[in-house]
């Protein structure tokens, strides 16, 4: 299972990171909330009861 990481938390290495449903079934939001986020950096805010995964 992948990490998962949320609004605020500091980034743990650049990448892009797709938004997932905090809800147990995971669903993926789709390609259109992806976000680019830097080592150190922190997550931007997500939708809402979403979190982000490395792609």
């Amino acid at each position: 299972m992948a990490a998962k990481y949320w609004s605020g938390q500091e980034c743990p290495k650049t990448a892009t990171y797709g938004q997932h449903r905090d809800t147990n079934d995971n669903t993926y939001a789709g390609s259109a909330h992806d976000k680019r986020v830097e080592k150190n950096e922190r997550f931007p805010p997500s939708l809402n009861n979403h979190h982000f995964e490395e792609k």
